[in-house]
């Protein structure tokens, strides 16, 4: 009975540790040092109209 509950116990502790540290999944700094460099770069290239 007490491994039984053990077991449930971890299986809720693995479930609940997936959703939360799952759901937050970060882009790499790469990928976010891309993103920064071609919108700096799409800002500063854009015709002025005045």
């Amino acid at each position: 009975m007490k491994s039984t509950l053990w077991m449930i116990g971890g299986f809720c502790a693995a479930a609940a540790g997936f959703l939360v540290f799952g759901c937050r999944k970060t882009p790499p700094v790469e990928l976010l040092a891309h993103r920064l460099q071609d919108a700096w770069a799409d800002h500063h290239t854009v015709a002025e109209t005045t």
